[in-house]
């Protein structure tokens, strides 16, 4: 009787032992898995993240061509505006041509220059706008084609749009996703909406439509992320599906497989080593039988307990139902620092007041508990199963510890380094492509002040503005550089009311051209932390989105108003016209990227001052109705 019982008590402990070890086993797969899964998250965070900022660099690089083609109008509109004047602005500019038209009769009045394309009625300005551009090509040249109505004419420019489209070449998502899909480990990455693929890797002929797939159609409406194995070209992968969402607005999916066989190699190896441990094992159970049938001794059974659980690379402590520590292994006192005589023989709940391994539950429950958390400062992964006896009653509890402190940081530092691997090469081509234009820009401003002199203000003061403009272009284009690199970007007190003014300055040619009111009471004042430049962007997009609104007003005259003040705890500001309003549909959607109701507008201004305002810590809101304006009202805590 007495060897069956150390039969019995032998097999028990093979059970007990066996399950640890394929827990592992099954544990490591999680893990290997999970670890996939990250990687493909990762993956996608970054064409995301990226896709956005070009988005901001392209409006912010069009916008400045726009700024710089109404200041040549500007100066021509004071100039004597004769062929040779409009010849030499034209080269000063590299202008492919320039022409002024009578507004009615759409017949030249001076032209500079071989126009490519001529203005037809259908695309002559309206009495709602007063710029227009577009884009148009010749052969295999690109070219912008930009309108500027001043009084009774207006300006017809022809620029060349190389650079605007190397950058969308260059840059766009496209590019993006070209670049990661170079990584071994992506079988495919795709960005598709519901017509079908926007981008994709070169490997990709065809691929399920979200509409004919359930599963992508909720993560499309549901904005819900999906992971699954699937097969692509005969090869199982396992694909990661997730929404691309800006300003909540879900513009379509990020579809990336990765190559299963790192797993499958993993997964193979865990097999092989579970058939040698049950070698091991099954060894170990006729020692162990052995061992009991000389020794018929309780202590012997103890000691060879506690040899096997220290040859267990994971902790091990073992708590009977009463709380009291019964056994540990050399694991737990490597990971733990307890030496054994501190806890064997020792009450658990006293020596660990807040139960970390959730002893209590499991005795109480009866039901396995796994988890993770910061114990004896690392990061450690543990299980906690319940040891019952043959009448199913519950005589204690086991925890089985593991260390994964170096795992998690292996993880993050992994992902940083894709990701600074990554942002490094973009930053780089973006600066070469983007500041030799900007480098010609300044040094052909430079000359119109040199090698052009003149004695007139309004002159000297144009040729200012350009280069300030110049210059913080260049200082945008750095701001973009800054954002795309993990470094502490600097910040400046600065004077709310300062930058305010400096923008209202920008708009005050326009005002005197386009014969509406600008007023402004910028009296009180407030300092922010921040990047007054960026601040200053913000506002001038607002304002201009109003000039936009109040020009072409007919049956009263077009007035802006900008105002400060303070109210309660908070500075605000307050950007009021009169023009033609919105509607409530128009109203919800202002702030969504790509909405614009100009007919060539790119959609991103307002969408970008309000990412700029928020990031100093303040709020936008607006007011507006049909026929009867519109009231932007900015405030800062």
């Amino acid at each position: 009787m007495r060897t069956k019982r150390y039969l019995m008590i032998s097999l028990l402990f093979l059970v007990l032992l066996g399950a640890f070890l394929t827990i592992g086993i099954i544990n490591s797969r999680r893990v290997m898995m999970q670890l996939i899964k990250e990687q493909a998250r990762s993956f996608l965070s970054i064409v995301a993240a990226t896709q956005e900022n070009s988005i901001f660099a392209e409006a912010e690089y069009e916008d400045a061509v726009r700024g710089q083609l109404i200041n040549v109008c500007n100066y021509l509109e004071t100039t004597k505006r004769t062929a040779t004047e409009l010849d030499r602005i034209r080269q000063n500019f590299q202008i492919s041509s320039i022409v002024l038209l009578d507004t009615n009769t759409l017949k030249p009045i001076v032209i500079s220059g071989t126009p490519l394309k001529r203005l037809t009625k259908e695309k002559r300005l309206n009495d709602q706008e007063r710029v227009f551009f577009e884009y148009f090509t010749i052969g295999t040249t690109k070219y912008m084609r930009f309108l500027f109505q001043i009084k009774d004419h207006f300006y017809q420019l022809e620029v060349s749009a190389d650079d605007i489209q190397t950058f969308r070449r260059e840059f766009g998502i496209n590019k993006i996703i070209q670049q990661i899909s170079l990584n071994p480990v992506i079988e495919y990455l795709v960005l598709q909406d519901k017509k079908g693929i926007l981008f994709a890797t070169p490997n990709i002929q065809a691929l399920a439509r979200i509409e004919d797939d359930p599963a992508l159609m909720r993560t499309f409406d549901e904005g819900s992320e999906l992971n699954r194995t699937t097969e692509f070209n005969g090869v199982t992968v396992l694909e990661l599906a997730r929404p691309f969402i800006v300003e909540n607005q879900t513009f379509g999916i990020f579809r990336i497989g990765i190559k299963l066989d790192d797993y499958y190699r993993h997964v193979r190896s865990t097999e092989r080593q579970l058939i040698i441990l049950a070698v091991i094992l099954l060894g170990a159970g006729l020692v162990f039988v052995y061992l009991f049938n000389r020794s018929e001794s309780l202590a012997g059974l103890k000691e060879v307990f506690h040899k096997t659980l220290d040859a267990i690379e994971d902790g091990v402590v073992v708590i009977n139902k009463n709380g009291q520590i019964t056994g540990i292994n050399t694991a737990f006192t490597t990971l733990s620092s307890f030496q054994d005589d501190m806890l064997i023989g020792h009450d658990y709940y006293t020596r660990f007041e807040n139960d970390p391994f959730a002893v209590r539950r499991v005795l109480g429950e009866g039901s396995k508990i796994v988890a993770e958390g910061t114990l004896f400062d690392k990061q450690v992964q543990y299980a906690t199963y319940p040891l019952v006896d043959e009448r199913r009653t519950i005589t204690g509890a086991i925890v089985v510890l593991r260390d994964v402190t170096q795992l998690r940081l292996f993880e993050r530092e992994r992902e940083e380094a894709e990701r600074l691997k990554f942002l490094g090469n973009l930053v780089a081509n973006f600066a070469h492509e983007i500041k030799n234009p900007l480098n010609g820009l300044s040094i052909a401003a430079q000359r119109l002040h040199k090698e052009f002199p003149s004695e007139d203000d309004e002159y000297i003061r144009l040729t200012t503005v350009i280069q300030q403009e110049i210059n913080a272009l260049n200082k945008t284009l750095n701001d973009f550089l800054s954002l795309a690199r993990p470094r502490m970007k600097a910040e400046t007190n600065f004077s709310v009311a300062g930058v305010l003014k400096d923008a209202l300055a920008l708009i005050q040619e326009q005002a005197r051209t386009e014969h509406f009111t600008l007023n402004s009471e910028v009296d009180c004042d407030h300092t922010l932390l921040g990047d007054p430049t960026a601040l200053k962007r913000a506002f001038f997009n607002i304002i201009l989105n109003a000039v936009d609104a109040v020009s072409g007003l007919s049956g009263r005259a077009g007035t802006v108003s900008v105002t400060s003040r303070r109210c309660d705890a908070s500075y605000q500001i307050e950007i009021r016209d009169n023009g033609i309003g919105m509607d409530t549909e128009d109203r919800e959607r202002v702030f969504k990227p790509y909405f614009t109701t100009k007919k060539k507008g790119t959609g991103l201004g307002l969408y970008i001052a309000q990412q700029i305002i928020k990031e100093h810590g303040g709020s936008i809101t607006i007011d507006s109705h049909k026929g009867s304006g519109t009231v932007f009202i900015i405030a800062f805590s």
